[in-house]
């Protein structure tokens, strides 16, 4: 169990080191504790630190003569932030399996980060085009109860985070910052939006700038709580491919949405897609790619509420829904009424979309 303990001094470390993650867990693996870490007076005795350069080390220790651990974490409780550690019971599962997990991440917000999520990334400079696709792909996903996460950006990031919560969802903000710090400084009204239906979420702690070399590093947390990456917009050199790197090295699903072949913003998703990277239209591409095609239906499974299934798929889905047995090929022709043609092509839709599934010689319901 994580003491409160060592979640003040973790934080004191985190800001006398200016969050170098490195000597942080150098620290953490030579003392056993954040709090040993912290009493210790020398860390130059110690062998496993030595590889930091010694003028890193000195700066380290007067800035970390400089704090108080306990003023330091009262910051944090005064604007309500809480701090989990790499070692907590409730640090998100997904986060937890990635290479260089974070150590510990800051939250603003009571969204709970164990929810099934979507990382929607892209362009700062989106395009009319890139605006209404992540308008479209946010809002119907957030209808089957996902929830956005993305980095609060300009461009294709704030439409992800806005429509999330025009649409009624939640949406998980990452930040190259301390979560006091917002920038771009123009999201200040958004980001106070997301604390009361997300959350804002950082490795940083208080105070710390939006330096360049934050935002990959924050990227691998986007990628790290989500089930999969959407890219929407994105020219050959952008951050969201960095994102989308980093999905693949956390074995992650990556999706993106083509684009024109003369804009500059779709470069970078149409080799994506030449490279493998599943290509999205609509929502159900993500949720067959993440078996997850049971969110198209609402609570009572006959009734579709998408209309991402024609109306032959919406009358095969109600006849084998409704059955008490599976179904065979000439039951639902006799049902139907369709000629054999339409209901094989539609029968093989429905499997596609991982809806039904073949058993005992009859097709039944998958889920």
């Amino acid at each position: 169990m994580v003491t409160l303990k060592e979640k003040i001094f973790y934080n004191a470390l985190n800001l006398a080191s200016e969050t170098n993650f490195a000597f942080l867990s150098a620290l953490k693996e030579n003392f056993g504790s954040f709090k040993k870490g912290w009493e210790a007076d020398n860390y130059q005795k110690i062998s496993d630190l030595r590889r930091f350069e010694k003028d890193t080390v000195e700066k380290i220790l007067q800035r970390k003569n400089k704090i108080n651990p306990d003023s330091e974490w009262q910051k944090l409780a005064d604007k309500n932030i809480e701090l989990t550690l790499l070692e907590d019971k409730n640090y998100p599962p997904l986060l937890k399996e990635i290479p260089a997990a974070p150590l510990g991440i800051y939250q603003l917000g009571k969204c709970s980060l164990e929810k099934e999520n979507i990382a929607i990334v892209g362009t700062r400079k989106a395009s009319s085009y890139g605006k209404m696709v992540t308008e479209k792909i946010a809002k119907d996903l957030v209808r089957v109860n996902l929830t956005i996460v993305s980095g609060l950006a300009y461009g294709i990031d704030t439409f992800s985070h806005l429509t999330a919560l025009e649409a009624g969802g939640e949406t998980l903000a990452i930040l190259g910052s301390g979560i006091d710090i917002i920038f771009p400084s123009t999201n200040k009204k958004l980001a106070k939006r997301i604390t009361e239906h997300g959350a804002l979420i950082s490795e940083y702690p208080l105070s710390a700038p939006p330096l360049k070399h934050h935002f990959p590093e924050r990227n691998r947390i986007i990628s790290g709580l989500s089930l999969g990456v959407l890219i929407v917009e994105a020219p050959l050199k952008s951050g969201a491919l960095i994102t989308a790197r980093f999905a693949l090295d956390q074995n992650r699903e990556v999706f993106a949405v083509p684009g024109q072949i003369f804009s500059k913003n779709s470069e970078g998703t149409n080799e994506l897609i030449k490279a493998g990277a599943k290509l999205v239209n609509k929502i159900d591409d993500i949720l067959l790619e993440l078996n997850l095609m049971d969110r198209l239906l609402t609570p009572d499974k006959n009734n579709l509420k998408l209309p991402s299934l024609n109306a032959e798929e919406k009358q095969l889905l109600e006849i084998i829904g409704n059955s008490p047995k599976p179904l065979n090929v000439d039951e639902l022709i006799e049902k139907s009424g369709f000629d054999a043609s339409l209901v094989n092509q539609n029968l093989t839709f429905l499997e596609l979309k991982n809806l039904i599934k073949l058993d005992s010689g009859g097709y039944r319901i998958k889920f």
